[in-house]
């Protein structure tokens, strides 16, 4: 195992909006794995955070993300972010960057339906909330995923997927841990490579950063194909979950508008 401690990860001195603003890893330029085949390791990784989700009736924490849109990676987005597990809700409340700050998205399960609460940022969100798809074309059209993608449970998943995926069609994955520290929490990072390119395929390299006290996963990276002489491809999505907590009791009324 390799270990690594980033100097200044999570910056915990701002304050926008009322939430702490905390900052992900920066990527570095990646090494040739130097662990051992961890197959085993991934599934009990998995299975472990998704019992411990299972227990978690919900959570706040800071948001941030990238995605690459139209071929463009965005700038760091922080957002303040409130999940129910069960029934599902999500509220999310973006701070920055200026031209995103005030942006808001809820979605609430309980309403049973396919629609959720949408608020632009700046003048367009003059008027409040309007109700859209939750595969509302405009709003995929500059966001990778649904809101409720933006989840835990839909990173965990979105690994899961691929590599299952990998598994069925015979193709190799390469599983590397280390441990890490992020955002002030001693995780273990999962290094994940699917190296055979194919149509389905859905990265070429993932990164899973996964807290060893709460098993939950805090954060995710997905890398395409490498080009040229290049040793890892473009981060195309990244998502962070920072200061976590767990079970502080949020009302339907924190989803439904």
């Amino acid at each position: 195992m390799r270990v690594k401690t980033w100097a200044a990860v999570a910056c915990a001195g701002l304050l926008v909006g009322g939430a702490t603003i905390a900052q992900p890893p920066k990527t570095e330029t990646p090494k040739a794995p130097d662990g051992a085949k961890a197959s085993d390791s991934l599934l009990t990784m998995i299975a472990d955070a998704r019992g411990a989700l299972g227990k978690t009736r919900d959570y706040t924490c800071t948001f941030t993300r990238q995605e690459m849109m139209k071929g463009t990676l965005s700038a760091e987005q922080v957002a303040e972010m409130k999940v129910r597990l069960n029934p599902g809700g999500v509220y999310v409340r973006f701070a920055r960057p200026d031209a995103l700050a005030g942006m808001e998205v809820a979605y609430t399960a309980a309403r049973k339906n396919l629609k959720m609460q949408y608020r632009p940022a700046g003048l367009a969100g003059a008027k409040g909330f309007k109700t859209i798809d939750l595969d509302d074309s405009k709003f995929l059209a500059e966001n990778r995923h649904a809101v409720t993608e933006w989840t835990m449970t839909a990173v965990l998943d979105r690994v899961a997927a691929a590599t299952a995926r990998e598994k069925t069609l015979n193709n190799p994955v390469e599983v590397y841990t280390g441990d890490f520290q992020f955002a002030g929490r001693n995780v273990t990072r999962y290094e994940i490579l699917t190296r055979r390119p194919h149509a389905f395929r859905y990265a070429h390299r993932m990164l899973i950063y996964v807290d060893k006290e709460t098993k939950l996963p805090l954060r995710y990276e997905a890398y395409g194909e490498p080009k040229g002489n290049a040793a890892v491809g473009d981060l195309f999505e990244a998502y962070s979950f920072s200061d976590v907590k767990l079970n502080v009791g949020l009302g339907e009324n924190t989803f439904d508008y």
